[in-house]
């Protein structure tokens, strides 16, 4: 539980932490369309603090207009447009090189050193202007069941006090984390649906046969109840060597860049259930 200087910023604590997020994996698992999982998406932020939200598939860097999701206002997305801010976005280009969320107050910016400011400045300084305090950027890299590369990236935008927002992201960081590794997955699955015609089963029948073993499967199922290697192994009984290296097992057959990567697209994929 948070202290009682946390509770008087009045932070949104997740404290059924694990049914609370079973139960928005499940809400963005039904949505039907990127309309939809917007709507959804967007309640779930809200009753982490945020404001509002951009998902982009940043798969192709030489795309000028990517896929994107967003609910924030058409104002902020039509000024990223025309200022070209996807060529000079500082958390894009940081998002492209990591697996790890990141605050927007981390990114270095270039020193302005004339009357000339670099473009990572003018985002910043642009995103401000629409009244966003601070920002969480979450990056994710995965391979989808036919092994094609993706790499998308989500921004929660957050206009409240900056103290509550580093106090917020302390409680829920990594149950954010975990949520949007599943949305990356269902909005690439569901924007394949509706631009193509493909289907859903048709993308996951191979994997579901289950690439993994069934032990590979039991590691990832107790880390995705946040149990650690050693925990785990005590568990199975087994030695913590070697439920790490089910787990690099596991990682390598989903084309996943780490543990909580790996097991939510086991969940995803139908493999284990949480």
């Amino acid at each position: 539980m948070g202290s009682i200087q946390d509770l008087k910023l009045g932070i949104f604590l997740r404290f059924d932490r694990m049914g609370v997020l079973e139960d928005d994996l499940n809400a963005i698992e039904a949505c039907a369309s990127t309309a939809e999982i917007r709507q959804v998406f967007q309640r779930i932020i809200e009753d982490y603090g945020f404001c509002s939200f951009g998902f982009m598939d940043a798969s192709h860097p030489w795309e000028d207009e990517p896929l994107l999701v967003s609910t924030h206002v058409p104002a902020w997305i039509d000024t990223y447009r025309a200022e070209n801010f996807i060529s000079t976005d500082p958390c894009l280009a940081v998002a492209r090189r990591t697996n790890l969320p990141f605050h927007w107050g981390s990114v270095p910016l270039p020193p302005v050193t004339g009357k000339r400011k670099p473009g990572a400045v003018k985002t910043m300084e642009a995103v401000r202007d629409f009244g966003i305090n601070q920002g969480l950027t979450i990056p994710v890299h995965y391979n989808d069941a036919l092994g094609r590369r993706y790499s998308s990236v989500c921004a929660l935008f957050w206009k409240d006090p900056v103290q509550k927002f580093f106090a917020n992201l302390r409680y829920n960081g990594v149950q954010l984390h975990v949520i949007l590794i599943y949305l990356a997955q269902k909005v690439i699955d569901l924007y394949a649906v509706e631009t193509m015609g493909s289907k859903r089963t048709d993308y996951f029948a191979e994997l579901r046969t289950s690439p993994l073993t069934d032990r590979e499967k039991e590691v990832l199922k107790w880390a995705g109840m946040g149990k650690t290697s050693d925990e785990t192994a005590m568990i199975l009984s087994v030695s913590r060597k070697t439920v790490e290296a089910h787990i690099k097992s596991a990682m390598l057959k989903l084309g996943a860049n780490n543990k909580t990567q790996a097991t939510v697209q086991a969940v995803y994929r139908g493999l284990i259930n949480i």
